[in-house]
This record gives structure tokens, sequence and C-alpha cells, in this order.
């Protein structure tokens, strides 16, 4: 609906540019003579130009048109952005069940978690970080079982604060997160 409306605001705007284009075309000496056509096409823009007050008109529906295109570019890049988050989010609470179902597992290698499991929660990492969220790194020599359970807390925490649109509140906690799984 809001699009509609913009456009519909952007024609109607366009319309009511006609007459000043025509005005110019008249001082100009663009057009002495024309068609038939073009006549009758300057008739309907000369009474367009006849409305009462049309000045008033003309501001008033450019401001609308301007404010609904303003409107629709900042939100356009929010919702985009928040679609970015929200599949963020989606991810880290996948990654962060896949940890537990890991870890759950009695049949597994005590330190050897599957490769795809770890490549995983580095793609989501890598993908936090360029989002701008601190993220957790592993200390050198931290066994793989304690690195999932640290990423899984990391996840616990960042997954619903970025999947409901707190971003601010995510970087702050995933901070505190990151200090806290830091190197002891």
């Amino acid at each position: 609906m809001r699009r509609l409306i913009r456009w519909i605001s952007l024609v109607v705007l366009a319309v009511l540019v006609l007459p000043i284009l025509y005005e110019f075309a008249l001082q100009h000496h663009l057009d002495d003579n024309p068609t038939g056509s073009i006549s009758t096409l300057f008739k309907y823009v000369r009474m367009i130009g006849d409305i009462p007050h049309f000045e008033y008109v003309l501001a008033f529906v450019g401001g609308l048109t301007l404010g609904t295109w303003i409107d629709a570019l900042l939100t356009g890049s929010e919702g985009r952005q928040s679609e970015k988050y929200a599949a963020l989010a989606d991810k880290a609470v996948r990654v962060r069940e896949a940890i537990q179902t890991e870890l759950g597992n009695v049949d597994r290698q005590r330190d050897h978690a599957s490769a795809s499991l770890l490549a995983e929660v580095n793609s989501l990492m890598l993908d936090l970080r360029k989002a701008g969220i601190p993220v957790p790194f592993a200390p050198k020599g931290t066994d793989v079982e304690k690195w999932l359970e640290m990423a899984s807390v990391y996840f616990s925490h960042v997954g619903p604060l970025l999947r409901d649109g707190h971003v601010r509140e995510t970087r702050d906690v995933a901070e505190l997160i990151q200090i806290r799984l830091g190197p002891v």
C-alpha cells in the first residue's frame, strides 16, 4: 500500500509540474506552432495550472511526495538491516542447538567435534564480526569441547537479542561475554 501511495504521489507531482514546464516553453518560444494533439495537451496543462491556489497544491503534493520517498528510503534500509540481523539470529540459535546436540552425544570422541560443526561456528563468528558484533576468540590451546561450550553460551545470549532487533544491546552483551570468555 505504501508503495502505491509513493508512486501515485510521484505521478501527481509530475502532472502538477507540467504547467511550470509549459510556461517555460512559452517563455523561451520552444513550441510556437503546436500540432493538434500537442495543442490539446497544452489545453489540459493550462487547466491544471488554473487550479485555484495552484502553488499551494504543488507545494503540498511536492512535500508529500518527498516525505514518502524519504520515508521509503530510510525504512527500506532498516528493513534490510533487520532482515540481516534476523538471519544471523536464526543461524546463532540453530548453531547453538547443533552444539548442544553434539555435546550431548555420548558416542562422539572427546575433543573431536565434527569438522562441519566447527566450520559452521567459525563462519557464524565471522559473519557476526562483519556485522560489527564483538565475538570471542578461542585462546590458543583451548580444547574443542570447551570452545564449543563457550560458543554455545555466546550464541544463547546473542541470538535472542538479535532476533528481537536489539542490536545495540547485543553489542554490549557480546562485548561482556567476549571479556568473560576470553583468555584466563
